[in-house]
């Protein structure tokens, strides 16, 4: 203990530091107290020996006083959060240079190990925060690693901002249209800006699943914005059937995150009718995402095959016999090397099977690794692909229509959806 009230003695000796800057020095000692009370106490004590260092807040040489702006920082955050839905939240702080460097100045002449400033200040402020806003009725809570808003307090610029954190919706959904892309496309010719080609749209084609489903959660969020996150995506050709593909869109600065899921699932399946059905909306943390682009899983397909001369039954079966458990050898398909790396990727065939349809036509379904290009299989593209359909049967077939069956994979094994506390909930009528 004496070589505590030692080391305050000293500190306060050499200029003024108020009850938040000396007992910071301090923070690491002591359970369940706050800075300010381990200054308040280490002063008093010292005073009470004689020596008298009284608190001139404004004097501090540390922070200049700023602790006494601590509740205009807070109501100001209250009121800049005024009609946002949030449940938890995150202060942040920048500091001024003056402050940096005299609080770390003092640490290093002192040897002290406690706690930043902005830290102290965060927590004081967000504590405040809090608690006019459970006054209001409104219970938050801090979140340091996902929370649903950032307060940024700039102290030097007496500027406070707000940033409203994206809310991210898992589902899945089924194409029913061989038009239809997966997200916006912009007019290759005007980029987006709008010409003749395009008809002053900006976009290749007028309609995307995105398109489809975003609008009635903006809407209802009242967000700016979205972004759509597929675990893959289909040729713009194909139909996507069977489960659905998995999708998160992320609804970016949503003012309001209680959702009817369900309510707003059964509206976008009877305003896109005949074009796609969504399913499973749930409300899921940020990091589905990243799982969604790197999860490598395993799809099913069904295609159509036609071929440029009579094959046999025998031959067929031959062919896929031999293409089941192969190691196919793709080259970056022609069709796509203008935006994608030209690399050699190895993917494995895990089930394939078919029937024709008459000697120029078959049906095949095929269950391969995730990345597998399946019109490649088919028809080799120049040799590109190795082994392929048309390699084995030694005639040249082609897709003439492809399905994506199942989109095989635990995308919501880590993280898991959220829960109670997470922050999103959902209204079930």
């Amino acid at each position: 203990m004496s070589t505590l009230l030692e080391k305050a003695r000293q500190l306060l000796a050499e200029g003024d530091l108020c009850d938040h800057c000396l007992g910071r020095a301090f923070s690491q000692l002591g359970k369940g107290l706050r800075n300010v009370q381990r200054g308040r106490a280490l002063r008093t004590v010292l005073n009470m020996e004689g020596q008298l260092f009284p608190e001139r807040e404004s004097a501090c040489r540390v922070c200049g006083g700023i602790f006494a702006q601590v509740p205009q920082w807070a109501q100001r955050a209250v009121a800049a959060v005024e009609g946002l839905e949030f449940r938890t939240y995150l202060m942040g702080t920048r500091v001024p240079p003056t402050i940096e460097s005299a609080e770390l100045a003092l640490k290093e002449k002192h040897e002290l190990r406690g706690e930043p400033f902005k830290q102290e200040f965060n927590r004081e402020v967000g504590r405040l925060f809090g608690t006019i806003l459970a006054e209001r009725g409104r219970a938050v809570s801090v979140d340091f690693l996902d929370p649903e808003i950032v307060l940024l307090m700039d102290l030097e610029k007496s500027e406070l901002t707000v940033r409203i954190n994206s809310l991210f919706i898992y589902g899945r959904y089924k194409k029913f249209v061989r038009t239809l892309p997966q997200t916006k496309w912009p007019c290759r010719q005007c980029r987006g800006r709008g010409c003749p080609r395009c008809n002053f749209t900006g976009k290749t084609y007028q309609e995307s699943v995105e398109e489809l489903i975003s609008p009635p959660l903006l809407r209802e969020t009242r967000g700016v914005g979205t972004a759509f996150h597929g675990a893959g995506r289909e040729d713009i050709d194909a139909l996507m059937l069977g489960t659905g593909r998995p999708f998160v869109i992320e609804i970016k600065e949503p003012k309001v995150r209680t959702l009817d899921l369900a309510r707003l699932q059964k509206e976008i399946n009877e305003s896109a009718a005949g074009k796609i059905e969504v399913s499973e909306l749930q409300f899921v943390k940020g990091a589905v995402v990243e799982r969604l682009k790197s999860l490598e899983a395993e799809k099913v397909y069904e295609a159509k095959v036609r071929f440029a001369e009579p094959i046999t039954p025998e031959q067929l079966q031959d062919a896929l016999t031999r293409l089941r458990g192969a190691t196919i050898e793709q080259r970056t398909p022609t069709r796509v090397a203008h935006r994608r790396a030209d690399l050699v990727r190895t993917r494995r065939v895990l089930e394939i099977s078919g029937d024709l349809i008459s000697p120029t036509e078959a049906t095949i379904r095929v269950h391969c690794e995730g990345g597998l290009y399946i019109k490649e299989l088919v028809s080799g593209d120049g040799g590109r692909t190795r082994p392929s359909l048309s390699e084995l049967l030694s005639t040249q077939a082609e897709v003439t229509e492809l399905n994506v069956l199942e989109v095989r994979g635990d995308f919501l094994q880590d993280p898991s959806p959220l829960g109670e506390g997470s922050g999103e909930r959902s209204k079930r009528g």
